[in-house]
């Protein structure tokens, strides 16, 4: 099922003053670097008085700790999506729901993560952030599926039916998640992509947007299964097309590398994100590739807020707002799990995209 231009043209004006409001409430610089200052204890104080009150007080009869913000920062990211959606109109509404089914995604790998390990119910559903397309309703109904070909016959009618059955046989043969996760990765993307475009310049920098995003993705994944010594058949299995930078041909010829270094000697040809050398670098010293899935996270999050500026009546200013939303969420989700592990200040502020 692919998506289709609406008949109208959609509420630009409205929405995106409604965004701007709450974008003014998005936690600055310094209030995560006065966090990385706190205890957990303080922590979770600063997070029960601010704007997500409301979900602490909800839950917090149900969690505590770090456990309470996770939920609570989870069921306001869903509520605030869920009220953007509600008052976008028309064209408007199609192309930013469309951008938050990644949420549809999330929740069905959360489920058949949770069937594959034997979670409970209960265990499952605290993993869900229902700010996508299916229902709560839905996402219990699933949840209550006896088995994973259950949850996917349950999926019948949606957009992710027929990807998840085509992966079907390769789960059988070999019980791995990653046949369903890759259908559905490379679903959600064909699905943005096939937008009908009305040719407006925000709307080109929308799907614009989801191409440098296709990029990063592929960038991590190659970075990824090179240092396995992955073959670079298996590799461009997994490889999305689309993306703005990397053609199929420049994805092929990377995993085709010898060996990482010469895969990473082969980046030198093209245009990366200015921050990518330094981390490539500091990857290859440090032996870990956090660096590099950091640097590639905060091009792609100031990519969003660069459009999100250019044209104040458009999709961009959303498309903006609610990737700085998300961004906000996993930062405080870092620096809460970070304190509970307690990891240096350091180690926790390198791991932020602020």
């Amino acid at each position: 099922m692919l998506f289709r231009r609406s008949a109208g043209a959609g509420n630009y004006a409205y929405a995106t003053a409604r965004v701007k409001a709450r974008k003014a409430f998005l936690f600055p610089r310094d209030t995560y670097l006065k966090l990385l200052q706190m205890d957990v204890p303080e922590i979770s104080r600063f997070i029960g008085e601010s704007k997500y009150k409301e979900e602490i007080d909800e839950l917090a009869t149900k969690y505590s700790g770090i456990d309470l913000m996770e939920y609570a920062l989870n069921l306001n990211l869903a509520r605030d999506f869920g009220q953007i959606m509600s008052f976008c109109e028309g064209d408007l509404k199609l192309l930013i729901g469309s951008y938050l089914n990644r949420w549809d995604i999330w929740n069905i790998k959360s489920i058949l993560r949770g069937k594959s390990f034997g979670a409970s119910e209960e265990e499952i559903r605290e993993t869900l952030v229902p700010a996508g397309s299916l229902s709560t309703q839905k996402l219990n109904d699933l949840i209550r599926k006896g088995t994973i070909a259950d949850v996917v016959e349950g999926l019948a009618g949606t957009m992710f039916y027929k990807p998840l059955t085509s992966a079907l046989d390769e789960y059988n043969r070999t019980h791995l998640l990653s046949a369903f996760e890759n259908a559905l990765d490379k679903a959600y993307y064909a699905n943005l992509m096939a937008i009908k475009i009305a040719g407006t310049t925000a709307d080109e920098l929308f799907i614009s947007f989801i191409k440098h995003e296709i990029d990063a993705v592929n960038l991590r994944t190659l970075f990824r299964l090179k240092r396995e010594n992955v073959e670079h058949d298996k590799i461009m299995a997994y490889m999305i097309p689309g993306g703005s930078k990397f053609g199929m041909d420049d994805l092929r010829k990377l995993a085709q590398a010898p060996n990482y270094n010469e895969f990473v000697g082969m980046l030198k040809e093209y245009k990366l994100p200015e921050d990518m050398g330094p981390a490539i670098q500091k990857s290859q010293e440090t032996g870990s590739l956090n660096s590099v899935e950091i640097a590639l996270r905060k091009a792609l999050i100031a990519n969003g807020e660069k459009i999100s500026h250019l044209y104040p009546l458009s999709v961009t200013p959303i498309l903006g707002y609610i990737v700085r939303k998300n961004t906000e969420v996993n930062n405080l989700r870092i620096i809460a799990r970070g304190k509970e592990s307690h990891l240096s200040d350091e180690a926790i502020k390198s791991q932020l995209v602020i």
